[in-house]
């Protein structure tokens, strides 16, 4: 519509500066032949010194042309011979030079005509007309314009929305889709294919590369349950000999101090193949959950305790008092949930400090909640945090990993019918929350 408005302006810009230009070109045309007819009508009256008779002539201009409003005659010595000022009019004066020529100004055109014989020049004759038709023909031509242009935009906004079936519509459903896409990682979307023209060719494109994406990440979920089932049986074995070295008396201080660092560092790579081995799990719908009946209270003091033990820089407090409440859930994976959160906030918090965990109850949920004190998180990865491999960029922690643990979380809490959420600010620690039904509901698929 821009684009129409625009070109109807042009064009109703050039319709009106041509037809402005052709109205003044016929005045000049008609004023110099009205001043020929002048010259050549009084040259006998410059050459016997006759005003009145070329006075004459002039007033009869009234009769001829009514936009002549000033008509002058001068001599070769540019002397006024005669003149004629049309009644209810103010004089004029003209200026020289006194040779043929034109102007326009303030809505009058001026008008000079030598009056020469045989190339002798015998004076000038010099006539002011009023434009009295310009006005009215810049009135006429914007009003038409305008209606034109009223037309044109109603006709191009027609063209719009039939163009909008046709051209809009598939583009919007294409970004919609995108977006569905980029936000929720549903590379399953497809976009519906209307047409063989270019919009059609970029759909079926998307379409491919939506397959490919699925197929690559099939392959990738695949590569890693196989990798990471591979790497855990000699993981354990590796361990296994690890804790039995600990475990023998006899070695020496600096021995088993390496033995120690390096049962910690098995440890640590047990803890990332088992999160590589439960993201495969959920990635083909295959978690599986023990379901039965536990005390969330114990639970959490468990897990309290079993953190605290690795961290002396941190005090981990419970508050709130007891639950009371016995729960339907997978004992152990909710535990894995608990110790995840604990331990990120250890880590997120690196200068020590107090961890607060609190729980209540509702009348059909329990709610749980782990607060820090540390780096915190900004506004802009609070949506993103429990999405699988993503990191905090918060350079503050200095910690490593995959950026599963959150993933797991959620989608165990997600499996169990509950809600896990954070709410947190950049330098004033994180409060992660989780909530679970008191009753066995449970979604069926992840």
């Amino acid at each position: 519509m821009i684009s129409s408005v625009l070109v109807l302006g042009l064009c109703f810009a050039a319709f009106v500066i041509t037809d402005i230009k052709g109205y003044k070109e016929r005045e000049v045309n008609h004023a110099l032949s009205i001043a020929q007819v002048i010259g050549v009508n009084d040259i006998p009256a410059i050459q016997f010194l006759d005003n009145d008779a070329a006075g004459k002539t002039l007033s009869e201009l009234q009769k001829v042309q009514e936009d002549i409003v000033n008509a002058t005659i001068f001599d070769k010595n540019e002397n006024v011979f005669a003149h004629y000022t049309k009644p209810g009019n103010a004089p004029c004066k003209f200026y020289p030079p006194f040779v043929d020529r034109y102007l326009f100004k303030d809505n009058f055109l001026y008008v000079y005509k030598t009056i020469t014989k045989n190339n002798e020049l015998f004076g000038t004759v010099c006539l002011q007309l009023e434009l009295s038709e310009l006005q009215q023909i810049k009135d006429q031509s914007f009003q038409m314009g305008g209606v034109l242009l009223l037309i044109g935009i109603m006709l191009a906004f027609l063209l719009a929305m039939i163009n909008q079936q046709y051209i809009s519509k598939p583009i919007l459903s294409l970004v919609n889709v995108m977006k569905e896409v980029r936000e929720n990682e549903n590379y399953n979307m497809q976009v519906p294919i209307e047409g063989k023209d270019e919009i059609g060719k970029l759909s079926l494109e998307f379409n491919s590369l939506m397959e490919q994406i699925i197929l690559s990440h099939q392959k990738k979920d695949e590569f890693i349950g196989i990798a990471s089932h591979e790497l855990k049986t000699p993981l354990t074995s590796s361990k296994g000999f690890l804790e039995l070295l600990n475990n023998n008396d006899q070695l020496d201080p600096q021995t088993k101090l390496f033995v120690q660092k390096a049962l910690n560092s098995t440890n640590k790579l047990q803890d990332l193949i088992y999160d590589l081995l439960d993201v495969s799990k959920i990635q083909a719908g295959q978690l599986q959950l023990n379901i039965r009946e536990f005390d969330i209270d114990k639970l959490i003091d468990e897990c309290i305790h079993e953190v605290q033990i690795g961290t002396s820089a941190h005090n981990i407090i419970k508050e709130g008092g007891m639950v009371n409440a016995a729960i339907f859930a997978d004992r152990g994976r909710i535990e894995q949930v608990l110790i995840n959160l604990l331990s990120n906030a250890v880590k997120y918090s690196p200068k020590g400090g107090r961890i607060i965990v609190h729980a209540k109850r509702t009348e059909s949920k329990i709610i749980v909640s782990v607060k820090d004190f540390g780096i915190g998180l900004p506004m802009s990865e609070l949506e993103k945090i429990f999405d699988r491999f993503y990191r905090s960029k918060q350079k503050e922690s200095g910690t490593v990993g995959f950026g599963l643990g959150l993933y797991i979380c959620a989608q165990i809490i997600k499996r169990h019918n509950g809600k896990i959420w954070v709410e947190s600010e950049a330098g004033n620690g994180s409060t992660f929350y989780f909530e679970l039904p008191i009753k066995a509901e449970l979604v069926i698929t992840i």
